[in-house]
């Protein structure tokens, strides 16, 4: 899985993703660039929530094992066959990837009262 986390209070986005980052791997990321705004149904919690996706390809650290696990590097074409990787966040990996350097995508999914998806954007 990819970090990730709830924002605190007086946080933004960008700073959430760099203190999660930073907690939950070691690595600090530097000028983190928004990539992707959506919605995602946590399937397990049966809630919806919004989420940004952050890209940045500068970062300093080494990984450290944190109460998430053992962060590892991998290549992604071997991260997306991961099984426990959100649908979503694999589509959201390949808006990321193909999109420009200062492009913002944004993502949502209607859903019924029982929390199906009934139209996705």
């Amino acid at each position: 899985m990819l970090p990730g986390g709830k924002q605190e209070k007086d946080e933004t986005p960008a700073q959430t993703a760099i203190r999660e980052t930073l907690e939950e791997t070691g690595i600090k990321a530097v000028n983190p660039k928004l990539k992707v705004i959506a919605t995602h149904l946590h399937e397990y919690k049966s809630k919806i929530y919004l989420v940004f996706i952050f890209s940045s390809d500068q970062f300093s650290g080494d990984l450290i094992e944190s109460e998430e696990g053992k962060p590892i590097w991998m290549p992604l074409t071997e991260a997306l066959k991961d099984p426990k990787l959100y649908p979503d966040l694999k589509r959201h990996i390949g808006i990321v990837q193909s999109s420009s350097s200062d492009e913002v995508i944004f993502t949502y999914h209607k859903f019924d009262d029982k929390l199906n998806i009934v139209e996705s954007i």
